[in-house]
C-alpha cells in the first residue's frame, strides 16, 4: 500500500498572536517600560498576521472589583450579596403590590427548581459508581484484615 499522507493535525496550531512574542519583541518591550514611552508605530509581521502596537504585549490588568461573562456579574474577592441586589425580593413585592402579578414569577422559580432536579439527576450515577467503588474497597479492606488474622 502506498504511504498516507495526513493533511490535517488531531490538534490545531496555536493562534499567530504567539509569534508576537519573539525576543527582540520582548527586549523593545522592557525598552519601553524602562521609558514609560511606547512608540506609536505598528510592528509588522508576516502577511496573515495584522500589524500590532508593542503595548499589546503586555498582559491586561486583572480585575478588581468584579467583571462580567455571559451577562452575569462575578466578584472577584467572595462576597455574600444582599438578596435585594440579587434580585430575589422581587417576588415578595410582587405579592405585596400586585398579587394578581405573581404567576411570572412562580414560573422563574419553578424553572429554577426543574433545572436543579436535573442537575441533581445527572449526578446520580456518578454518586452510585463512588459508593459502589467505596464499598468494594471497605470489603477488600475487611478481607485483608482478616487473611492477616488468619495468617497470625
Amino acid at each position: 500500500m502506498s504511504e498516507q499522507q495526513t493533511t490535517g493535525s488531531a490538534w490545531p496550531d496555536p493562534p499567530y498572536l504567539y509569534k508576537r512574542y519573539t525576543k527582540e519583541n520582548l527586549e523593545k518591550l522592557q525598552q519601553a517600560k524602562k521609558t514609560g514611552e511606547f512608540p506609536e508605530t505598528p510592528i509588522s509581521q508576516s502577511p496573515p498576521a495584522p500589524d500590532f502596537l508593542l503595548q499589546s504585549l503586555e498582559p491586561p490588568a486583572p480585575p478588581t472589583d468584579s467583571y462580567t461573562i455571559f451577562d452575569q456579574r462575578w466578584q472577584v474577592h467572595e462576597q455574600l450579596q444582599p438578596l435585594s441586589e440579587l434580585g430575589f425580593l422581587d417576588l415578595l413585592d410582587v405579592l405585596v403590590k400586585d398579587p394578581e402579578q405573581y404567576g411570572e414569577r412562580i414560573e422563574n422559580i419553578s424553572t429554577i427548581f426543574i433545572n436543579m432536579h436535573h442537575i441533581l439527576n445527572e449526578y446520580r450515577p456518578h454518586q452510585a459508581r463512588e459508593t459502589l467503588r467505596l464499598l468494594m474497597e471497605n470489603q477488600i479492606a475487611k478481607k485483608k484484615r482478616l487473611a492477616a488474622e488468619l495468617r497470625r
